[in-house]
């Protein structure tokens, strides 16, 4: 009998002589749902590119989990140590790094952030070394070994705006105020010659225009001191692999289960690896605190949600409003069709079969004009996301408009939208039991 209601259903909607305004219905009714799937899916695919795009830059500048010590400094060599030991198998990648205040020897008395990192081990926690400018690699392969060629002692690694700003170039020979260590009464200030080794340019003004950075050796060198502030941590992270991935490493079923729990974790917010080094530095001491990236920018990460959200609703309700098309083209195509629907309840055809008809005609209408709008977005979005030639201005983090294109997106907002099609559609077809047959056939 299904079989029957949608042969009734295509052939309502294919009947060269239907009335033209029920036509024009059909056309204005598929391209609204087309035009609002299509907007409210690039609508996502732009939301989500801006929320993954600035999560990495953010994350690769700052380190993904940064550990610090209440009142203390970090025991920096052993605490990698056993973190590398204890959570090897969920931490990629440990460094430590220190904080002081420095003041360049000029007109201006510039402040300077100086940050003391491991030249060996910075290039494991964020992507400093990757947004070395100058001096050029000839071979990018040796990228990560930047830090250990370019903080040699008494040397510094500065912003591009602030070596815009001074006219500094690699190899310039500058002079650093320090303060004094262990200077209670008074701030003493001591002069230390610096060579520029190289320039950064990260995208953001509080890194290019007053940060410096320099070899933690040469660092307590210079504040007399031991330890770090700060220990920067980065994850493994197994669930960004693809699905195929888990099916090369665990089989097909386990490796397509192992890869949707992933996925759902991921989407929930859960991180093991990061509960796991928590544990860790609990079990040695309390006073060791763990906070990961987003920690350090709730405003920005809420923003960005928030943005996604908000956006999703608004297209959302716009693909609602077109969707109603939907309900005046079943109530004009109910209305044009009560004589066929009196004969078929006459002939004995249940209710629910004739509704079943109505259901399939706009729910095909819904399905055919949903594909299309994805597809469409899809390969907008893929434009976007492969060729990045829209550029934005200066005021956000990112130099151009960024798109993502996630499965997990397309399901969504199709389901979404047959959602909406299906309530649009049931309304004027649920009202085919309203019609009576007696008086349909005696009238027409």
């Amino acid at each position: 009998m299904a079989a029957l209601a949608r042969l009734l259903a295509w052939r309502f909607l294919t009947y060269r002589r239907k009335d033209a305004n029920i036509s024009f219905m059909l056309k204005v009714c598929f391209l609204g749902i087309f035009i609002g799937t299509f907007a409210l899916m690039l609508t996502l695919i732009i939301t989500n590119g801006f929320e993954k795009v600035i999560h990495e830059k953010m994350q690769g500048i700052n380190a993904e989990l940064v550990v610090y010590a209440v009142g203390n400094k970090i025991a920096y060599e052993p605490l990698r140590q056993y973190l590398l030991k204890a959570c090897g198998d969920v931490v990629a990648g440990v460094s430590g790094s220190a904080v002081k205040q420095a003041i360049i020897d000029d007109d201006l008395q510039t402040v300077l952030v100086l940050r003391g990192v491991d030249q060996l081990h910075e290039h494991t926690v964020n992507v400093l070394n990757q947004k070395v400018v100058m001096p050029r690699l000839k071979d990018e392969q040796h990228r990560s070994r930047l830090f250990e060629k370019l903080l040699v002692p008494d040397s510094i690694v500065i912003g591009h705006k602030l070596a815009k700003e001074k006219h500094y170039a690699v190899g310039d020979k500058i002079t650093i105020m320090l303060p004094e260590p262990r200077s209670k009464k008074s701030i003493t200030l001591r002069k230390a010659n610096v060579i520029i080794t190289g320039i950064f340019n990260v995208g953001l003004e509080e890194y290019d225009n007053n940060l410096a950075l320099c070899g933690l050796d040469q660092f307590h060198e210079w504040f007399d001191e031991e330890g770090v502030d700060q220990l920067s941590i980065t994850l493994r992270h197994p669930e960004r692999e693809g699905l195929g991935a888990w099916i090369k490493k665990l089989g097909l079923v386990q490796g397509c289960v192992a890869y949707v729990q992933a996925r759902l974790h991921t989407l929930l917010g859960r991180d093991a690896g990061m509960e796991k080094v928590r544990a860790a530095l609990q079990a040695v001491s309390p006073d060791f605190i763990l906070r990961s990236w987003q920690d350090l920018y709730p405003a920005l990460v809420s923003s960005l949600k928030l943005e996604k959200y908000v956006m999703f609703i608004v297209i959302a309700l716009i693909t609602l409003v077109a969707s109603m098309n939907m309900v005046s083209l079943l109530f004009m195509q109910i209305q044009q069709k009560r004589r066929d629907i009196a004969i078929f309840q006459a002939m004995g055809m249940e209710h629910n079969l004739i509704r079943e008809i109505f259901l399939y005609i706009g729910m095909f209408i819904t399905l055919l004009a949903a594909l299309l709008g994805l597809m469409a977005a899809g390969i907008v979005g893929f434009l976007l996301e492969r060729y990045p030639f829209i550029e934005l201005p200066d005021v956000y983090y990112i130099s151009y408009l960024p798109a993502r294109l996630d499965a997990e997106i397309f399901i969504f907002v199709f389901l979404v939208t047959l959602l909406i099609g299906f309530i649009a559609t049931w309304l004027p077809a649920y009202r085919t039991r309203s019609i009576e047959i007696a008086r349909v056939l005696r009238e027409e």
